[in-house]
This record gives structure tokens, C-alpha cells and sequence, in this order.
């Protein structure tokens, strides 16, 4: 097998660690699983890549939006997400500043 070295934001590195631990296997094994995935997907085969799993796959790596991606699938949120999970890609991470609004944005409401 061979080593790689990549760079990863401190932040993303606590919570992948804290996920692996979670789940009894490594950040190794997450990375080995993604990358499985993504070969199994087809997409590496131009040939054979079809606009949906390229669609799904660039959603997945951050090149397009999610409106973008369901727009161009014709799906709704649900159907989206099912459709990104049965390919094994998983959702990109937002941004800081999303997360922020998004969290905004949720603490007006009320429940019960």
C-alpha cells in the first residue's frame, strides 16, 4: 500500500477523529472507504459517466451548489439526498460562514 499526505483544516481533523472513534475505525479506514467509493462510482470512466452521477459527484466535491445540482436533476431535497447516498458520495462541508447563518437562522425557532 502506498502513503499519501494531504493538508486538512485542524477543525475538520478533530470531528473525522471523533466520527472514526465513534464508529471503531480509523480516519484511514474513512479516507480508504471514500476513496473506494468514489472508483466504484464509475466516475474515473468518461465513457460511461452519465450526467447524473457527474451532477452527484461534483455536488459531492463542492464545483456546484446544491440548488444547482437539483435543478439540473429535476429532484426535490429527498429525493436528492437519497440519491446522493445511494452513490456513496457523501455531502460537501459547508463553509464556516454557512454554518454560522444556518445556525442564525435556527435559533428564532420555537418548538412544542
Amino acid at each position: 500500500m502506498a502513503n499519501i499526505t494531504f493538508v486538512v483544516d485542524d477543525a475538520l481533523l478533530r470531528e473525522v477523529k471523533a466520527i472514526a472513534a465513534r464508529h471503531d475505525t480509523s480516519v484511514n479506514a474513512l479516507v480508504r472507504d471514500y476513496f473506494s467509493n468514489v472508483v466504484a462510482s464509475g466516475v474515473q470512466e468518461t465513457n460511461v459517466l452519465n450526467g447524473n452521477l457527474k451532477t452527484l459527484f461534483d455536488y459531492s466535491v463542492g464545483r456546484i451548489s446544491r440548488h444547482k445540482a437539483k435543478a439540473f436533476l429535476g429532484t426535490d431535497d429527498a429525493t436528492f439526498s437519497n440519491m446522493l447516498r445511494e452513490t456513496g458520495f457523501p455531502p460537501p462541508r459547508a463553509s464556516q460562514d454557512d454554518e454560522n447563518a444556518m445556525l442564525e437562522e435556527i435559533k428564532g425557532i420555537r418548538f412544542g
